[in-house]
């Protein structure tokens, strides 16, 4: 790294945080759209005072998306200049005032429990945080050596709503955004362990509600329990036959798409850090689940999961009520894997729902939300240079690892512009996103600043 670029850093730390706190403490709720539009002014102002040369405003049926583009200093390169797209997004998770040491729109340093310092707010670490450390390294550079990369900035504001017009935007802005050499975010929390890591992919999702109406009313169980049918105990034999005595998701079809363990991915598999018993003992449960997957971390990473978010039906207060409940409402998400179809899946879903109801209650399955698996192979020529970038900027060596547990939009990115997609989190073990007290710790966002001035000065 260079060391003009580094102490360029170090120098406007302050600077730097001044203009992060304005931008968390600006409002941008997705899901209300308090303060979206003045986000989206205050990211147009930053990205062109921090070096990106023009920044487009994309109008969307929901919040509007951001392109920016910053073009490589001729004097920093010789001949044509790779290009890295990277993606965040500007919106943020509501927040209750209530739940909050100081007020969640406030910005605040102030030490957490091991010590560090830490900036409180909501937004600080999902995501503001993490996309402004690339605006901070674009600027560095600017600055110093000059800027030997073209960098392509997309910030989407309806992250935190499920991405609904993601897909739209990123196919009318192919040719701008898919003129790049790799796919880089910056998102989500390092590992446990404190190391930080990067993630060749990220699990799908199909998320869903089935709905059992039985009788047009609640009721009395002694009057009409044993020939009036229960839409909850239908449920129950539907959510029952989901899964196998050994654990195994039950659907037709449901595994035939995953794609299968290799020997890098079992090297990969070895090589993480984890602690059987600590997890245990810090979730306060005997063992683990059954299921496909011969360890912990493959049922993570490598098969997709078919898991009960809520289960409603009838009453649930305090004492008893004899009541014969005329609905029963069952909410799932599924996690998905490489090459699984989540429209397949909802399919497969709905046909086995419907499979297995006997017909006594009205049986309803509605598709809530999706988003598509992605993974990129572990030895693709894109891994070697994050790596490098990560491992010379945080103090110990990344974890490489073939995919988050959870869900990134970034398979459009593959799909759409046929781009490699990498995710280096930014952000502390403990951000507590989505959370009361969402943080940052202010040494991961210096080595996030850090790693992006390494992946951006690598010409």
């Amino acid at each position: 790294m260079s060391a003009a670029a580094r102490e360029f850093v170090d120098d406007h730390e302050a600077e730097q945080l001044d203009d992060l706190f304005e931008l968390l403490a600006q409002p941008s709720i997705s899901a209300t759209g308090e303060g979206v539009a003045d986000c989206v002014d205050l990211v147009h102002e930053r990205c062109l005072e921090y070096g990106f040369d023009d920044v487009v405003r994309v109008e969307t049926p929901g919040q509007p998306a951001v392109i920016a583009r910053a073009e490589a200093d001729r004097t920093a390169v010789d001949g044509e200049a790779p290009t890295t797209f990277v993606y965040g997004h500007y919106d943020v998770q509501p927040a209750d005032p209530d739940e909050w040491t100081t007020p969640p729109f406030d910005p605040t340093i102030r030490e957490g429990p091991d010590g560090r310092e830490r900036i409180y707010a909501r937004g600080a670490g999902d995501n503001k945080g993490q996309w402004f450390a690339h605006l901070c390294a674009v600027r560095a550079l600017r600055e110093t050596t000059g800027l030997p990369t073209n960098v392509t900035l997309l910030l989407e504001g309806e992250e935190e709503s499920g991405s609904p017009n993601l897909d739209s935007v990123v196919r009318e802005y192919a040719d701008v955004l898919g003129d790049a050499d790799l796919a880089y975010v910056a998102d989500g929390p390092i590992d446990e362990s404190g190391r930080s890591h990067v993630l060749m992919g990220a699990r799908g999702m199909q998320y869903v509600q089935v709905d059992v109406t039985g009788p047009n009313r609640d009721l009395h169980s002694g009057n009409y329990g044993g020939p009036v049918p229960n839409p909850a105990w239908e449920l129950v034999r539907i959510v029952a036959s989901l899964k196998d005595e050994t654990g195994r998701v039950a659907i037709d079809g449901f595994y035939d798409d995953v794609r299968p363990i290799e020997a890098r991915d079992r090297e990969a598999l070895a090589a993480m850090p984890f602690d059987a018993e600590a997890i245990k003992a810090d979730l306060d449960i005997p063992a683990f689940a059954e299921g496909p997957g011969e360890s912990y971390l493959e049922k993570l990473l490598y098969y997709p999961t078919c898991n009960i978010c809520g289960f409603t039906s009838g009453y649930g207060g305090e004492g008893s009520k004899t009541v014969l409940p005329s609905t029963a409402t069952l909410k799932m998400d599924m996690r998905l894997v490489a090459d699984q179809d989540p429209e397949a899946i909802y399919e497969a879903f709905e046909a086995h729902v419907h499979e297995h109801a006997t017909g006594v209650c009205d049986v309803e399955v509605t598709k809530m939300g999706q988003m598509y698996p992605q993974r990129t192979p572990l030895d693709h020529p894109v891994r070697e240079p994050v790596m490098d970038a990560v491992g010379a900027a945080w103090p110990t060596e990344p974890i490489l690892k073939p995919t988050l547990g959870g869900s990134l939009p970034t398979a459009v990115f593959e799909r759409e512009l046929e781009l490699p997609c990498v995710t280096v989190p930014y952000a502390n073990e403990d951000e507590n996103n989505h959370s009361p007290d969402e943080n940052l710790a202010l040494d991961c966002f210096r080595s996030g600043v850090l790693t992006s001035v390494e992946l951006f000065g690598r010409a």
